[in-house]
């Protein structure tokens, strides 16, 4: 079938189960379905980006489902503007896998996703997948939104950082003195740190970092970054090490995001009564188990 766009998500959402399973379509014909779940982090907010092309529904009263081994509602925030869908924001607290289904009230199924599992992505050394935030920049006709605030894709990657850390730097000297000393004239240094991507063959995983890390708006861990080198695709490439640097602030900080901001739209802060503690409350049709902030 044909193509009308390319999704640059590990995670996609399509309006029929067989456009997930075209094999004709590049993104669908390496590891797909059961066989390779992309998997995410649990007990971590995701937010995935709907593309702006027959994304229509009728209603505002629409659920989340995995459906694999059994079918579990998952606690969601489906952004609808216009009577288009453009934004779904979930969590999972239990390790489960299967696709995603968006249903209306009459259990009538208008999205399905590619296979996903949940996991504690906890390695032996106590490090965790990496988590990415980038705001949809390269391509605002296909992701368009009314609320500028909200419109950014949130979910980890599945890399590690190897805690290789680096500097890039060019220095300028000059002869000074009698003696043909030498002084520095001028620097310039850059902070680096490379992340171990575990591809597993998957292309849509490189893809997606590689597209979404020409944003302007791009973060890993709550930190902003530029991509320093390209990554390297051969032919069922299990991992890549990607470089990215560090962005500084005018006094020289790394520039870090608000996650909560970008959120604020899921969950409402609210005061507990002892201790005036932050806490997580119901709103509209996510539900946030209370706890502290």
């Amino acid at each position: 079938m044909p193509r009308m766009f390319s999704y640059y998500s590990p995670v996609r959402f399509f309006r029929t189960m067989e456009e997930l399973e075209d094999m004709t379509n590049p993104e669908n014909a390496q590891y797909f379905g059961h066989k390779e779940p992309y998997p995410l982090e649990v007990n971590a907010y995701h937010r995935f980006l709907i593309p702006q092309y027959n994304n229509e529904v009728s209603t505002t009263e629409l659920k989340l489902f995995l459906v694999g081994d059994e079918e579990i509602e998952i606690e969601c925030r489906l952004t609808i503007d216009n009577n288009k869908l453009f934004v779904v924001t979930f969590i999972s607290y239990e390790e489960i896998q299967g696709h995603f289904e968006i249903r209306d009230f009459s259990g009538n199924t208008l999205f399905y996703s590619n296979c996903v599992k949940f996991i504690d992505s906890t390695d032996n050394e106590g490090r965790k997948y990496i988590r990415i935030a980038t705001k949809c920049t390269y391509n605002r006709n296909l992701f368009s939104y009314s609320d500028g605030e909200h419109d950014w894709m949130i979910t980890n990657l599945p890399a590690y950082c190897l805690g290789e850390f680096e500097m890039d730097e060019d220095v300028t000297l000059e002869r000074v003195g009698d003696l043909l000393g030498s002084e520095i004239s001028g620097s310039w240094y850059e902070e680096n740190v490379k992340y171990r991507i575990l591809a597993q063959g998957n292309n849509n995983i490189l893809t997606f970092i590689a597209v979404h890390s020409t944003n302007q708006d791009f973060y890993i861990d709550g930190t902003k970054m530029t991509r320093k080198e390209k990554p390297e695709v051969t032919d069922n490439t299990q991992e890549v090490i990607m470089k990215f640097s560090y962005q500084k602030d005018e006094n020289g900080l790394n520039i870090i995001l608000d996650e909560e901001a970008i959120l604020s739209n899921v969950f409402t802060m609210a005061l507990a009564n002892e201790g005036n503690t932050a806490v997580y409350v119901y709103n509209s049709n996510y539900i946030i188990p209370i706890e502290n902030a």
